[in-house]
């Protein structure tokens, strides 16, 4: 049998996901598709307030057509879900079908990186898919036998993502073009993705268009995973990276008059004022008074020496969240899941490299920052 894999967090799945796996087995003519949620992503931080058990209830609604199978494999191994695992273990009870393992193009370009991925190779045929219009990927670095092994379809791309399907949801919006009736009925009545936040996305919501509100969500979301994997308090991480740019987008004359004095060369600095005016805007407004949220919204941009652990997560969770694409994301966060103090130290050299080039001047709280990190690490 010819079997397609499409893997993913699937938190939730959405057409998307649909789209992509209908694509290809029409396009490779295949037998059936194996639907595999993870159990524990390795390569990237995303929201995961639903557990494994209602992922897998969420893709057999959304996957409901004979030819997809959805798989607990994953779920079962338990611990760290790499797809080299899984393979073998397919492999080995199908050792005479062939598998075709889908990935959006965003993946292709990164997977001479994934663990064991020359074995992959040798397990599954990797079948990119377009996820901009347009792209081509590099295969340069690849070996005549390892091409043969990876297919490239120039299939329509769907731009959908979880974090924005979660958004949404949150929001009470229109899901209709992102999941089917039944996902969108299961997931109100089971009340997933309520994180009890409405009174301040009310507020936001007012003060912030489309793509800043976006950003929010996905900071909170990556705050809430970091708090989770060094051990701080989730909902505060969650509530700090939501309003961590609540008055980003208010007239300067407004964020002005909310800071009173300030250096001059805070003052030509317009991108750290809102760093600044969040903390005195949600106390002024009743909407937040716990010092330590504060002081994380009050340092995310700059950073500083001597932060605390939820104003590290909120700094690093501002550089990685999902919405993020600038050249240097993926680096930055293969380090935060390793050390918040390594990914701080890499953005600080990236933040003061960037405004020297520039010729625009560094904050010394950056400084400040930086110069904390190299100490962190004997340097």
């Amino acid at each position: 049998m010819k079997i397609g894999i499409l893997g993913g967090t699937f938190n939730p799945p959405h057409n998307g996901h649909l789209r992509l796996a209908e694509s290809v087995a029409k396009e490779l003519r295949l037998d059936k598709v194996l639907i595999i949620p993870s159990c524990v992503p390795p390569h990237k931080i995303a929201g995961s307030p639903v557990n494994s058990e209602i992922r897998l209830q969420m893709c057999r609604l959304m996957f409901d057509k004979p030819i997809f199978q959805v798989s607990d494999i994953e779920i079962k191994r338990e611990g760290k879900s790499y797809t080299v695992d899984t393979l073998r273990q397919l492999k080995s009870e199908n050792p005479d079908d062939e598998f075709y393992f889908m990935m959006g193009s965003d993946m292709l370009s990164t997977f001479n990186q994934w663990y064991k991925w020359e074995e992959i190779l040798t397990l599954a045929t990797i079948c990119g898919v377009s996820r901009k219009n347009g792209y081509k990927p590099d295969l340069s670095g690849y070996t005549e036998e390892q091409k043969r092994k990876i297919i490239y379809l120039d299939i329509e791309p769907v731009e959908l993502s979880s974090t924005e399907i979660r958004s949404a949801i949150k929001n009470n919006e229109d899901t209709s073009a992102f999941i089917c009736p039944a996902l969108a009925e299961f997931i109100k009545a089971k009340g997933l993705y309520d994180d009890g936040f409405d009174k301040y996305r009310s507020v936001m919501l007012r003060l912030l268009d489309d793509k800043r509100f976006y950003h929010s969500e996905c900071v909170s979301e990556s705050a809430a995973e970091l708090a989770k994997l060094y051990g701080a308090d989730v909902e505060k991480a969650k509530l700090a990276g939501l309003l961590h740019d609540i008055t980003k987008q208010l007239p300067a004359e407004e964020q002005l008059s909310l800071l009173g004095e300030i250096t001059p060369l805070e003052r030509n600095n317009y991108k750290v004022w809102h760093q600044m005016t969040g903390p005195i805007y949600l106390k002024k407004e009743g909407l937040c008074d716990d010092e330590e949220i504060l002081e994380a919204i009050r340092w995310h941009t700059t950073g500083k020496e001597g932060m605390t652990l939820l104003s590290k997560i909120v700094y690093v969770a501002d550089f990685i969240s999902a919405d993020r694409d600038y050249a240097d994301v993926e680096v930055v966060r293969r380090l935060a899941l390793t050390s918040l103090e390594h990914a701080i130290l890499y953005t600080g050299r990236y933040t003061v490299n960037s405004l020297v080039k520039q010729d625009k001047p560094v904050h010394p709280a950056t400084m400040d920052c930086y110069n904390d990190m190299l100490r962190h690490f004997g340097l």
